[in-house]
């Protein structure tokens, strides 16, 4: 019995972690293509640091709220 528990337990973190991987890589790949096709139309695209602002920003917001 003991070894059926032991089967299960990692069947269920090895499904946890390729569902958890595959959402990384299919974030990933989704906004590449959305940057990608956003910057071939001619959009304006913010810089990497005013993304890094704007997280710090809500940072600071979550820090203030808790």
């Amino acid at each position: 019995m003991r070894y059926r528990l032991d089967s299960l337990a990692a069947a269920l973190v090895r499904f946890v972690w390729r569902a958890t991987l595959r959402a990384v890589v299919t974030g990933l790949i989704f906004t590449t293509c959305l940057v990608a096709a956003l910057a071939y139309t001619g959009a304006p695209l913010p810089d990497l640091r005013e993304w890094l602002e704007r997280f710090e920003g809500v940072s600071r917001l979550a820090e203030i709220l808790s």
